[in-house]
């Protein structure tokens, strides 16, 4: 209950740190550590400002004027860097992280992460397992426009040029990639100095993500549109191999690993 919560804050606040967790490993009979809740605790941190993000357009603007470069999706890169949990495990729901602890955003062609500078993805991944495999994924921003303002035909809508270009932008950085190993079932990550990590990955049949827009998008007055809504699924679920998820769908997604709900 929520005064109930309010109640046991009110009863804890200005108490000994050590003396809380004890009483909170107490009462969960179980082996709670102080980064547990550490952790726990910034990544409702994180979800708030994610929310905010998403649905604030002046925190996000002013977000947007601290980012040095590429103005909106500088926002998005730099969140998703302080905070892969959301974007490994919302994507697909398979534990996922950076390949080497390094940035999201990595070189995947001309000179590269394969072979040891070119063209630039906004984000590699790698599956955690025995064996990792690629995922790579462009990030566009909340705001993109996921169908064309006018109907193609009565209730028919089109993709938006911006969905269409991310979708082609991914398959093709995609494509050059597993070109450029082709001739491997594993290949070895480098860094961009050339020296080689620790790091193989299975070169088949990468997965390819866009993120892009908001479902908000296909709502008025509360109503969804639902000529607009079937022509976005009914675009995005025939694209092979590449998975378009929204904004929102990646909060409640990332909701669900936090406060499964």
């Amino acid at each position: 209950m929520a005064g109930d919560e309010a109640q046991l804050a009110q009863l804890l606040t200005g108490q000994d740190r050590t003396m809380v967790l004890g009483a909170v490993r107490t009462a969960i009979g179980g082996g709670l550590t102080e980064e547990d809740i550490r952790l726990i605790s910034n990544r409702k941190e994180q979800l708030k400002r994610f929310e905010r993000l998403l649905t604030e357009p002046e925190y996000f603007r002013q977000e947007e004027n601290l980012a040095t470069t590429r103005g909106a999706e500088a926002v998005w890169q730099a969140f998703f860097e302080a905070n892969q949990w959301i974007f490994g495990y919302g994507l697909n729901l398979i534990a996922c992280e950076s390949i080497n602890d390094g940035k999201l955003e990595r070189i995947t062609t001309g000179a590269n992460i394969f072979g040891g500078a070119g063209k630039r993805i906004d984000a590699i991944m790698r599956s955690k397992g025995l064996i990792s495999s690629m995922l790579f994924c462009e990030i566009k921003t909340h705001d993109t426009e996921l169908l064309s303002n006018t109907p193609y035909r009565v209730g028919v809508y089109q993709p938006s040029k911006e969905l269409g270009g991310g979708v082609a932008q991914v398959q093709k950085t995609a494509s050059k990639a597993q070109q450029l190993i082709s001739s491997q079932l594993l290949t070895r990550i480098y860094e961009d100095d050339g020296t080689p990590t620790d790091v193989e990955l299975s070169t088949t049949r990468p997965r390819q993500v866009v993120v892009i827009g908001s479902l908000r998008e296909f709502t008025h007055n509360g109503a969804v549109n639902p000529e607009k809504m079937s022509s976005f699924e009914l675009y995005r679920t025939s694209i092979q191999d590449v998975e378009v998820i929204t904004f929102d769908e990646l909060y409640e997604r990332a909701c669900f690993i936090v406060e499964d709900h």
